[in-house]
């Protein structure tokens, strides 16, 4: 009962690093959007511009809530970071986190992500270092390891 009315650490995103280019070529004053939709549906929304290497950077985000203590409830967390670019939101990262504590294979894929405008959206799958559990998420990123479109 007491559970009830306590109140949990949720990790919603992991620090977020990046780039964002244009057919190689770096893209700076661009703005960067991160969507991040928990359990409660409270929509929680950041940004960041990018700079002449065409980097950005986006902090951890994390909340404090009572829901992991109810039963039933599955602790959800969509997240989106995009941009939009020529009137059109383009997905650097599109996926579902599970879960209130932060996942390794995701944590590794959203401290680097390299994006080119030129890059076609794709789904793609990449795996957990510990569980050799699937996942997947959606953009216009790239990584050289454990990236497999599908």
């Amino acid at each position: 009962m007491f559970g009830l009315f306590k109140k949990y650490d949720v990790h919603l995103c992991p620090e977020v690093k990046g780039k964002v280019l244009d057919n190689g070529g770096p893209v700076s004053n661009l703005t960067v959007h991160r969507w991040l939709c928990y359990t409660d549906e409270v929509e929680r929304e950041d940004s960041a511009i990018t700079n002449i290497k065409g980097e950005f950077y986006l902090p951890e985000c994390k909340i404090r809530s009572k829901l992991p203590g109810r039963a039933f409830v599955e602790s959800i967390t969509n997240q989106l970071i995009y941009i939009e670019h020529k009137d059109e939101k383009i997905p650097l990262w599109q996926a579902v986190l599970e879960g209130r504590q932060p996942l390794e294979a995701f944590n590794y894929k959203l401290k680097a992500l390299n994006c080119d405008l030129s890059n076609p959206i794709v789904t793609f799958e990449f795996k957990s270092d510990f569980s050799q559990r699937t996942y997947s998420a959606r953009g216009i990123c790239r990584w050289e390891n454990d990236f497999q479109i599908y």
